[in-house]
């Protein structure tokens, strides 16, 4: 062992001392505030990713191309703290010792401290593109997911004008949800059956609401059939046994159903007359069923049929949604002279714009730069252009954060089957 001075000894001792005094309450707080100080950021960046990701497959669909989510499967996030001190030996020269022994003619020492940190996340992105999210994908909602929409405290003209193709045969620009086309057929009389439905709404005089209802689907059977065993094994078919008033026994499936029930004081209504003709509904009805139901129905101002009792729809798929807002994307005046994006007409054959569809529902402005504007709320650039959402557009801000939660819904929330992408970050 190496024979110090007194004093050296001491200042040794003086330099771990500071250092313990360093490192252990650093390494005692590392986690925690490193915690406080990354999530935030990663929540925000995740937040960000996620709202330009679906702005940019919106643009690209307005040019007819093929969009693709890649999500962040996972953030795993090494910290890291690492210390050190060392004392240096520091010799004078000339040497004052007359001593041959070198080891003992040092009078100083020299400190040398060393703290280090490092943050070394590992993320996981996952392409959503396998044959499941796929289908999602392109498959129009079922009837749960409407029925979850309506109960949502969204209001039912954005779910409407979003995720229904035709309401009782009337177009909602059928054209429109699918590759960008010339012509944008009719919309308006949807967009006014939307906009009575919501004013009806607000002013309560309708309500359009999911109730419970029973559906007879077996029976009669004999009352010797309802045994014990015989309840179980309906109640595993997700059925019951119900006695009727004659003694027999029913099977009945307990469901739901989505209704628009008229306010009694409201039938004779401006309001309510009017959305009657619009959806060639039998007026004077306290209520109407909704059926979400597969098929095209024939629009009723084209092909005249006797009024309904009943409202029938044809929802669409997230591909629909995202096709028809795509037509509120701004395209600069060079793309559509070179031909990049389709000049529209209606079905008359004169110029739309195809912003009058998303009109109040969601838009996306175009500007030049080498920053986005000021007032982006989210932009991404593309063609030379920025494409972006203004701040101030609050409606336009609240069909991306829709698009954002029903997205986890209807694609990209199963496990994609093919690669994944592993991105470390570090030295």
């Amino acid at each position: 062992m190496i024979g110090l001075p007194g004093g050296a000894r001491g200042r040794i001792g003086l330099v771990l001392a500071c250092l313990g005094a360093l490192v252990v309450p650093s390494g005692c707080a590392f986690g925690p505030k490193l915690l406080e100080k990354t999530h935030g950021r990663y929540q925000e960046a995740i937040r960000t990713v996620g709202e330009e990701q679906l702005l940019r497959n919106i643009v690209h669909m307005r040019y007819n191309e093929t969009p693709l989510n890649l999500n962040v499967s996972s953030i795993a996030s090494q910290y890291e703290l690492a210390g050190g001190a060392q004392a240096q030996p520091f010799f004078v020269a000339p040497n004052p010792s007359n001593s041959n022994v070198i080891f003992r003619t040092f009078t100083s020492i020299l400190p040398n401290l060393n703290v280090s940190g490092a943050n070394r996340p590992t993320i996981t992105l996952l392409p959503a593109d396998d044959g499941d999210a796929v289908r999602q994908f392109m498959t129009p909602a079922p009837p749960e997911t409407l029925a979850f929409l309506i109960e949502t405290s969204w209001p039912p003209s954005v779910i409407l004008r979003l995720w229904v193709e035709r309401l009782n045969g009337v177009p909602n620009a059928v054209t429109a949800s699918g590759p960008q086309r010339a012509v944008i057929s009719d919309f308006r009389r949807f967009q006014r059956a939307t906009e009575l439905i919501q004013e009806l709404q607000t002013q309560e005089w309708s309500s359009l609401r999911v109730e419970e209802h029973e559906t007879v689907v077996g029976g009669p059977l004999p009352i010797e059939s309802s045994s014990a065993a015989a309840a179980v094994d309906a109640a595993k078919s997700g059925v019951e046994l119900r006695a009727q008033p004659d003694g027999k026994m029913v099977l009945v499936r307990k469901g739901t159903k989505m209704v628009v029930r008229i306010n009694p004081r409201a039938v004779d209504r401006p309001e309510v007359v009017e959305l009657m003709e619009l959806l060639n509904l039998e007026p004077g009805r306290p209520a109407y069923d909704v059926v979400v139901a597969p098929g095209v129905i024939p629009d009723p101002m084209r092909y005249p049929r006797p009024p309904s009792s009943e409202i029938r729809v044809m929802t669409r798929s997230a591909s629909q949604v995202m096709y028809y807002l795509a037509n509120g994307v701004e395209v600069p005046e060079e793309h559509l002279s070179c031909g990049l994006v389709k000049t529209q007409t209606d079905d008359a054959g004169d110029p739309i714009d195809g912003r009058e569809l998303t009109q109040g529902l969601f838009e996306v402005h175009c500007g030049k730069g080498h920053k986005p504007p000021p007032c982006a709320f989210v932009a991404i650039s593309y063609r030379g252009y920025w494409y972006y959402i203004d701040d101030r557009d609050h409606a336009s801000k609240s069909t991306l954060a829709l698009m954002l939660q029903l997205g986890r819904l209807d694609f990209g929330n199963k496990a994609a089957a093919g690669p994944f992408l592993t991105l470390p970050i570090g030295r």
